[in-house]
C-alpha cells in the first residue's frame, strides 16, 4: 500500500496541464529542475491533445539507486504520448543523466524498452522499490543501463501506455510501443533541448526487444527530427507471436511459466483491440487467472501459481480474432531502417533462440545491417547482463561503418 500511495502520488502531484500553462515554450515550462502543480487527472487527460507528442508533463527527482555507480540524476517524469491508434495519452516513465556537465554537442540518448512485467499499474518500472514485484528484475537491468551512463549516454525509460497511468496496458501492441519509445525521447528534448544530442540509440529486453526491433523499423519514419543510429535487441519476443495461443489452444497441460505468462498477453490483446473480449474464451479455472493477472504483476503470478489452468480456452471459443491481433504484432513483419544487434541466451526458456535467430537469417536475407551474439547456456536475463560487453563492440562498429558487413 505505501508504495501504491507513492506511485499515485507521483501522477496526480506532480501533473501539470492546465489550461494556463498550455502553450508555454519548454525553456519557460522546464527552466528549473522541480515538481511542477497538482492537477486534476481528468482534466490533464482531456487538455493533452493541445499538447505536440513527447510534450514533458511532470519531472520530479528521486533518489539514484546504489546500483548506478554512474548516475548523477534520476528522475520520475510523465509524458505526453500516443496510445495504439495515436490517440493522445499519459505515460510514465524515468530518466538517468550521467555525472557532470553535459558536453558542448549534448549527451546522446539511449532509449531503454523494459520487458515484460503485466499489465498493472504496480509493475510500472518507474515506481519500483526494494522487496517490489519487478525488482528481482530491475536490478539486472541496472546493472546493463549503468554501463550507458558510464559512456556518457543519458537514459530515457518508458513504462509503456497503462502501466503506471490511465487506461489498460496493451502488451506487445507495436504500435503503441513506438509512439511510447520515440516519445520518451522526445520528452527529454521538448526538458533540456541543449542537454541532449539528436543522436539516439533504442535497447529492449524482451518485450522491449520487440520494442526496439518495431522502433528500429519505424521510429525514423515516425520522429524525422532526430537521429535514430542503431537498436539493439536483447532476447527479443514477438516472433510468431500467435504461436503462444495456438500452444496453449493445443496443448492439455502447458508449462506454468507459459500458464501465468499467457494471462498478460490476453489482457493486452484485449486493450489494444476491445472487440477481443477475452472473458468470454476462457475456462472457468483460467478465469480466476485471468482476474489476478489484472491486478498483480508476471513474477508474482510466476511465484503463486502450482498448476496451469486446465483447459485454458472454452471448448467452443472463436480464436480467429485473437489471433489474427497477434499475428499482425510479429517481429516477422518489421523491417529495420538501421542496424540491429541480437543478443540472445541458447538456454533460454522464455524466448526461443531459434526463433531470434530466425528473425536475424530473415533480417540478413533483405541484406539488411545486423549482427548476432549467442550466449552459450545462457538464460533469458543472460542476454540483459551480457549486454555492455557486446554493446561496446557495437558500437565501435558503429563508428567504423563496419557493421554493414556483420551479417554470416
Amino acid at each position: 500500500m505505501l508504495n501504491q500511495r507513492k506511485h499515485l502520488s507521483k501522477f496526480s502531484s506532480a501533473l501539470v496541464i492546465a489550461g494556463s500553462i498550455v502553450g508555454l515554450s519548454a525553456t519557460e515550462l522546464y527552466a528549473a529542475d522541480t515538481v511542477m502543480p497538482k492537477a486534476n487527472i481528468s482534466q490533464t487527460q482531456n487538455n493533452i491533445a493541445a499538447l505536440l507528442p513527447g510534450s514533458m508533463l511532470s519531472l520530479q527527482l528521486e533518489s539514484i539507486p546504489t546500483s548506478y555507480q554512474h548516475a548523477g540524476q534520476r528522475y520520475v517524469i510523465t509524458y505526453r504520448s500516443r496510445g495504439v491508434n495515436g490517440e493522445p495519452i499519459v505515460t510514465s516513465g524515468y530518466i538517468l543523466l550521467p555525472k557532470g556537465q553535459a558536453p558542448k554537442q549534448g549527451w546522446p540518448v539511449l532509449a531503454w524498452a523494459h520487458g515484460t512485467t503485466g499489465v498493472a499499474d504496480t509493475c510500472a518500472p518507474s515506481s519500483d522499490y526494494a522487496g517490489g514485484p519487478v525488482h528481482s528484475l530491475q536490478e539486472v537491468i541496472d546493472g546493463a543501463l549503468d554501463s550507458w551512463l558510464m559512456r556518457g549516454y543519458a537514459v530515457i525509460a518508458t513504462d509503456y501506455q497503462g502501466l503506471g497511468t490511465p487506461g489498460m496496458h496493451p502488451y506487445m501492441n507495436a504500435a503503441s510501443q513506438v509512439y511510447n519509445v520515440v516519445d520518451s525521447v522526445r520528452a527529454l528534448h521538448s526538458w533540456k533541448p541543449k542537454q541532449f544530442s539528436k543522436d539516439w540509440v533504442v535497447m529492449g529486453h524482451s518485450q522491449g526487444g520487440a520494442a526496439a526491433i518495431a522502433v528500429a523499423a519505424q521510429g525514423q519514419k515516425d520522429a524525422p527530427e532526430l537521429n535514430l543510429k542503431a537498436a539493439i535487441a536483447l532476447a527479443p519476443g514477438g516472433y510468431q507471436y500467435e504461436g503462444i495461443a495456438e500452444y496453449v489452444q493445443t496443448n492439455p497441460n502447458p508449462d506454468t511459466n507459459v500458464a501465468a505468462f499467457f494471462p498478460i498477453v490476453l489482457l493486452g490483446a484485449a486493450a489494444a483491440d476491445p472487440s477481443i473480449n477475452v472473458d468470454q474464451l476462457v475456462s472457468p479455472d483460467m478465469q480466476s487467472l485471468l482476474n489476478q493477472a489484472r491486478k498483480r504483476c508476471l513474477s508474482e503470478l510466476q511465484t503463486e501459481l502450482e498448476q496451469a489452468p486446465q483447459p485454458i480456452f472454452k471448448k467452443d471459443a472463436d480464436l480467429k480474432p485473437l489471433l489474427s491481433y497477434l499475428k499482425r504484432q510479429s517481429i516477422e513483419y518489421m523491417k529495420p531502417t538501421v542496424p540491429l544487434m541480437f543478443v540472445q541466451g541458447t538456454a533460454d526458456h522464455l524466448v526461443d533462440h531459434r526463433d531470434t535467430q530466425s528473425y536475424y537469417q530473415q533480417v540478413c536475407k533483405q541484406k539488411l545491417p545486423a549482427v548476432y551474439h549467442a550466449i552459450p547456456n545462457g538464460d533469458h536475463r543472460d542476454a540483459l547482463r551480457h549486454s555492455p560487453k557486446y554493446t561496446a563492440e557495437f558500437l565501435k562498429s558503429l563508428e567504423h561503418g563496419s557493421i554493414a558487413k556483420a551479417c554470416k
